[in-house]
């Protein structure tokens, strides 16, 4: 017993001395030093939004405050808005695996959403001290603090295509806001709420996650047999891809979750034959959940839709064709690496990727749907979910219903994500090689795809479970009929 509780305590000692651990000034200004060189070195979108000038102006201000020794949640916080005036969503930091480890947050015991400037509870835990808060209900302030002012921190260091705000949104929800709650101001259970409910009454709630009297037993994993195997895979594969016949609307609701499954092609088939045979006039394209992954899927969906050939985007270059810091990026599997030998020097002097990067997209001779699109979206449509909504708005005649993507309509840096180490903190950054211009007309104006019906949800569609987003096409092809 004595022997279980001294490790304890070493454990509990380490992650204190992990989180208070200061870097010297020389140590935090080699990790800028190598920060900055590596992102004027390779970023390919470092001026696309910020001008070169005001991004001097802001490595040079960063600089200036490297001038005490910090820990590494201190210099995270002051990295991060340096990387957030990118304003690319695929360029982020994240903390040393050391400092993850060593950490222990104590999430809310429920589920949050930010939306419309409030931050609504959608799903309450069983182990939430009060149990009367109900779904909808509005997190105004916590232990006195206002949740806006709470917020505006958060933004701070997020990162975005452009100067969208629907993703920063959706990530405030999920997670953003709660790390902000422990890490920087500082706050821990028991939290004393003040929240408003859906009939405007607002009181106070004291919330902490309610502790069993003993801890449940930890059970053995079972194995599973083949045929369970199999059943698993296929209720994975399911929720990330599926497709519903909606018999009155004369609809077929075709729900991508992210593009991540490698039976795309014979799915895809699938969706396309069944509309054909059941002579359905409608297409419901859901991508409200879909944050990327492989733009092939979204490009063999468009090959249904299309009416002539296309290129799916118009640059898909690096400024450079050899990286001088190769040693630093935590190994990817070899299909996922920088590899110059997938290049092609251009007249400008970029590199264009001649490997899965521009693509002429044909039409299909068969299966081609020719009816009415609908798409759904919110802002976590990114990535390729987010250019499969650019090409769909440029060159279809879809109609987009919901939030505004998260993913820049115009483009996006991305292609090939490197996760490189900074040589003193041992933090990651994440950041893409490749500037991606969508086949589109739309300028940039820094924004996702904006919809025609937007949708702005109130504390009272979230307390009844409202799927706004269906019930507006719902409305829209009966009254296209």
């Amino acid at each position: 017993m004595k022997k279980k509780l001294y490790l304890l305590l070493f454990f509990l000692f380490q992650q204190q001395t992990i989180s208070a651990q200061k870097l010297s000034v020389e140590q935090i200004n080699q990790d800028f030093d190598f920060l900055q060189r590596i992102l004027e070195e390779a970023h390919p979108s470092l001026y696309w939004y910020t001008p070169k000038t005001e991004m001097d102006s802001a490595f040079k201000a960063t600089k200036l405050l490297l001038n005490r020794p910090l820990n590494e949640r201190e210099l995270y916080n002051i990295f991060s808005p340096l990387i957030a005036k990118i304003h690319c969503g695929h360029t982020y930091l994240n903390y040393s695996q050391a400092f993850e480890i060593a950490q222990q947050p104590i999430w809310l015991p429920m589920q949050l959403k930010y939306i419309n400037d409030k931050l609504l509870i959608v799903n309450l835990s069983k182990s939430c001290s009060d149990s009367t808060l109900t779904k909808g209900t509005e997190i105004i302030a916590i232990d006195s603090i206002p949740v806006a002012k709470m917020v505006e921190m958060v933004r701070m260091n997020l990162f975005a295509d452009g100067f969208n705000q629907t993703f920063k949104d959706y990530f405030i929800g999920l997670y953003r806001f709660e790390e902000a709650l422990m890490y920087h101001f500082g706050k821990k259970e028991p939290y004393r709420f003040t929240v408003k409910d859906t009939f405007e009454n607002i009181r106070e709630s004291v919330v902490f996650t309610k502790k069993r009297a003993s801890p449940e037993p930890i059970k053995p994993e079972k194995k599973l047999t083949k045929d369970e195997e199999k059943i698993a895979k296929a209720k994975d594969l399911g929720s990330m891809r599926n497709y519903e016949i909606l018999k009155k609307e004369n609809a077929l609701l075709m729900t991508c979750n992210g593009f991540g499954y490698e039976d795309y092609k014979v799915f895809n088939r699938k969706v396309f034959t069944k509309i054909k045979q059941k002579k359905i006039k409608n297409l419901i394209i859901d991508l409200r959940n879909n944050s990327g992954g492989d733009v092939g899927i979204s490009d063999d969906i468009l090959k249904y839709i299309l009416k002539k050939p296309i290129p799916n985007f118009l640059t898909c270059d690096a400024p450079v064709g050899k990286l001088s810091f190769t040693k630093d990026i935590e190994p990817a599997p070899k299909d996922h690496l920088f590899n110059p030998k997938q290049l092609k020097q251009l007249k400008n002097g970029k590199y264009r990727r001649v490997v899965d990067g521009i693509s002429l997209l044909t039409p299909y001779k068969n299966l081609h749907f020719s009816g009415n699109i609908y798409v759904l979206t919110s802002g976590l449509t990114f990535s390729a979910g987010a250019i499969l909504a650019s090409l769909l708005k440029a060159h279809s005649n879809a109609i987009f219903i919901g939030q505004e993507t998260g993913g820049g309509e115009a483009g996006c840096s991305g292609g090939l994500i490197s996760k490189v180490i900074l040589p003193q903190s041992n933090m990651k950054l994440k950041f893409p090689h490749f500037h991606l211009e969508v086949n589109t007309k739309a300028t940039n104006i820094g924004r996702g795809v904006m919809p025609n019906f937007p949708i702005n949800y109130t504390p009272k569609d979230i307390a009844q479970n409202r799927d706004l987003e269906l019930e507006t096409v719902s409305t829209l092809i009966t009254n296209h009929k």
